[in-house]
């Protein structure tokens, strides 16, 4: 392997924890800590800008609005944590589409919990 690969691994590593990280702990402290999805939004974003890189901070916080999801649609922190891997595929996927334009991330995360839900309502 040459290093751009390697490098490459790593990023979509990083791409992937963000993201699995982000929504599942906007669901925990949204549901199992009770805080609600605006003050677990509020709280993972600012510890991801505080801690990353600007690029994994914004991933962090595109994968917390999935997490921001109610029981209804994310019912259990296993499927939220499904939901974050989701999110993070459709980053990689559309890394380039709409680059430093606006609303890609709530668009994102949109996309990412109907696939999510429609994911485990075809798998019940």
């Amino acid at each position: 392997m040459n290093a751009m690969t390697l490098k490459s691994i790593k990023h979509h590593f990083l791409v992937m924890l963000a993201a699995f990280i982000g929504a599942t702990a906007t669901w925990y402290i949204n549901h199992e800590m009770g805080l609600g999805a605006i003050v677990a939004n509020g709280l993972v974003g600012v510890v991801a800008s505080t801690f990353l890189t600007r690029e994994l901070a914004g991933i962090t916080y595109t994968a917390s609005f999935v997490g921001m999801s109610s029981l209804h649609v994310i019912p259990s922190l296993q499927r939220g944590m499904i939901a974050g891997l989701i999110v993070g595929i459709i980053l990689l996927l559309t890394a380039d589409i709409y680059k430093g334009i606006g609303g890609k991330g709530g668009t994102t995360a949109a996309l990412a919990t109907i696939i999510s839900k429609n994911l485990f309502s075809f798998l019940r």
